[in-house]
């Protein structure tokens, strides 16, 4: 069926083809009635029942990374226009790892509500700027054995050196015409990964036969010189023959893959330099104690600007007596004075208490208050002091001139 822009197929206006594929041509369209853009992939022959039941079934299936569908036709299928690139090899590890766990997390949605790709190969898988998005889900069943002559064989060769078929992606049971599973779809994303890891296809050959004799017999590649080992184990368990001894379920083999980036983050360039940390961190740790030690002899060895001096202080009886003191230098270093003494004071007896209208005088006596003069007599002396005049020989003072001879206070 040959198709131009231009043409309606229904609703859809053709505007420009995207692709071709075995099984027909993608169109990008205008959808007339929504008036959005959408893709159309157009079906080379009638869609049989069975087929539509499935389309119809897997347009029930909504997540972020699979690809929406949201029409069916007589003969062609209206999907969601996505602008992206398939991945290509050689891809960093740790991005490889990331496209691959989007890539599980659709499997894992449509396997486990009992959906099978059965065509999972990077021609499917687009790259956007949101993300992974996979196209053709359960469209591209193969029902039958493969034979020499079939058009999805032919069509898997190279031709013109480009590469235009998914022979090589097909897992063992479905080159034997057993019936595909969600196992089937974990071989092919084998493949894949080896592909983005190395840019090279895992099997490969010059005609249908070497390809299908690779695939069934051939042991699976080996990735350990670009790659942890823990990612050449995983791979190879992606690979194996027997659909029982591969990963059961995407879910598994994602998180298989987490725990290999989470042993080795960095890329394959990098791994060599992170095994030989440990013997740089002990030599480092080593100089560093040896260079301290040797700055700390080389220190004890020099002498002093100034020769040490002991001194001998006399603290008093108070250091004696255990009583606090504080010990103050000089600037200079030169001088240690000596601190004030903080010799307790000792008990006073209580001064006599006046009469009413008297005084207190020099050596006790109460003198009556109306004799002294308005102001403060300058050298009354507390009895102490008149206790220490007495001691040497001083005079004591004449009394005031009209005062009455005073009187000792009893007691």
């Amino acid at each position: 069926m040959l198709l131009s822009a231009g043409e309606k197929l229904g609703p859809y206006e053709l505007l420009s083809p995207i692709g071709a594929g075995g099984m027909g041509e993608v169109w990008k369209a205008r959808d007339t009635r929504l008036n959005r853009i959408v893709a159309l992939k157009v079906s080379k022959d009638q869609f049989s029942d069975r087929f539509l039941h499935e389309a119809r079934a897997i347009a029930a299936l909504n997540h972020p990374n699979i690809c929406t569908l949201h029409d069916v036709g007589p003969n062609y299928l209206v999907m969601e226009f996505i602008e992206g690139t398939s991945p290509k090899g050689p891809v960093p590890l740790q991005k490889a790892v990331e496209y691959c766990g989007q890539i599980l997390d659709a499997l894992d949605a449509a396997h486990r509500k009992g959906f099978t790709h059965r065509d999972l190969k990077p021609a499917n898988i687009l790259i956007t700027k949101q993300g992974i998005k996979l196209l053709d889900f359960g469209l591209a069943k193969q029902s039958a054995p493969l034979k020499e002559n079939d058009e999805t064989l032919t069509e898997a060769l190279t031709r013109n050196g480009q590469i235009v078929g998914t022979l090589q992606y097909m897992a063992p049971e479905q080159l034997q015409g057993k019936d595909a599973d969600s196992r089937s779809d974990l071989f092919a994303f084998g493949c894949v990964l080896y592909e983005m890891l190395t840019g090279k296809r895992a099997f490969n050959g010059s005609s249908a036969a070497s390809v299908i004799a690779a695939i069934l017999e051939h042991p699976a590649p080996s990735v350990d010189n670009i790659a942890p080992p823990a990612m050449d184990r995983v791979l190879k368990r992606c690979l194996e023959k027997d659909p029982d001894d591969r990963w059961q379920t995407a879910r598994d083999l994602k998180e298989a893959l987490s725990w290999v980036t989470g042993a080795q983050p960095v890329g394959e360039e990098k791994a060599p330099a992170a095994r030989s940390v440990l013997p740089w961190a002990l030599a480092s740790a080593a100089v560093l104690i040896a260079a301290g030690l040797g700055f700390a002899l080389w220190r004890a060895t020099q002498p002093v600007d100034k020769p040490l001096v002991q001194l001998s202080v006399d603290l008093g009886p108070e250091a004696i007596l255990g009583l606090r003191g504080t010990i103050a230098v000089s600037p200079d270093g030169h001088r240690l004075p000596r601190p004030p003494s903080r010799r307790p004071a000792r008990a006073r007896r209580p001064d006599p208490q006046p009469d009413e209208g008297h005084a207190t005088g020099r050596y006790g006596w109460c003198y009556p208050a109306r004799l002294l003069p308005r102001r403060p007599v300058a050298g009354l002396l507390c009895r102490r002091q008149a206790q220490e005049d007495l001691r040497v020989g001083r005079s004591a003072p004449r009394p005031v001139r009209g005062a009455q001879r005073p009187r000792p206070l009893l007691g």
